[in-house]
């Protein structure tokens, strides 16, 4: 017969069978003794017994061995199960980091061009520019009219120190163009770009901060979409998933038609 014990939370196989012969042959060797057995064959009574005791104990430490090492083969097993799926999760998560830095490449390389016919349709043409007055004027001296130059200047200075990845000295010169040029076109453009340098620079925080600058003061200007699909990111970066997906789904509500649509879409099928 077999049975099962429960020792120290593992299962151990013991073997009662052997126990249960050394009880009969030591009653059987009692009764023969008491019926006046020989010294002999009391002698090699006890020799068998002694003899089957050891085998006992040797086939209980042989079971005890094998059951040791399948546990621990068991256990070696499980890891690498675990090791498996761990390594699935940390390729798929590569996947997804591959696939947002190419929409981001290709997000860069299309903002460039942007940027740089939003800068060209602020600059003033000919037909744009005063005309010049004949008429001699004898109010006083008349003051310069403002140019652009500045303007388009300190924003392409802001522009290209992030693109050379010199962000915290970008958010300074942005910070400075929103100031001295909060009202022109590139005013929400550059809150943005405070924003995607606090992304890099992971303060996240200031990033949702910035972002939502653009959303509430500029909702209707072209960095909008993206100010709200860059503050999703953000919101997922800090673990806060449920307020990175209804932002992703508001992206899709609110520029339908959007490439950051797209995106979000792709975002939410693939967490």
């Amino acid at each position: 017969m077999k049975y099962r014990s429960i020792i120290g939370g593992k299962e151990s196989f013991r073997l009662t069978a052997f126990p249960g012969c050394l009880l009969v042959l030591s009653f059987l060797c009692a009764s023969l003794l008491a019926g006046c057995v020989t010294t002999e064959e009391a002698t090699k009574l006890q020799g068998n017994m002694t003899t089957l005791q050891g085998d006992f104990y040797q086939f209980r430490q042989d079971a005890e061995a094998r059951l040791s090492k399948i546990e621990r083969e068991q256990e070696n097993l499980s890891k690498q199960v675990v090791t498996m799926y761990s390594s699935v999760d940390s390729r798929d998560e590569k996947m997804r980091t591959i696939m947002g830095k190419l929409d981001e490449l290709d997000y860069q390389i299309k903002t460039y061009w942007a940027e740089t016919k939003t800068m060209a349709a602020t600059k003033r043409t000919p037909e744009q520019l005063p005309p010049i007055s004949t008429t001699k004027e004898t109010k006083g001296p008349e003051k310069a009219p403002k140019t652009d130059a500045r303007y388009e200047e300190a924003y392409k200075e802001a522009f290209e120190s992030f693109q050379r990845g010199q962000y915290e000295n970008a958010v300074t010169k942005f910070t400075a163009f929103t100031e001295t040029y909060s009202g022109t076109p590139l005013a929400s453009n550059a809150f943005y770009w405070i924003g995607e340098c606090y992304m890099n620079l992971k303060n996240y925080d200031k990033a949702i901060l910035y972002f939502q600058e653009v959303i509430d003061k500029h909702p209707k200007s072209e960095k909008a979409p993206r100010a709200l699909l860059s503050q999703a990111e953000a919101f997922r970066l800090t673990n806060d998933k449920k307020s990175s997906t209804t932002l992703l789904k508001r992206v899709i509500e609110l520029y339908p038609k959007s490439e950051e649509a797209v995106i979000a879409e792709r975002k939410l099928r693939n967490p």
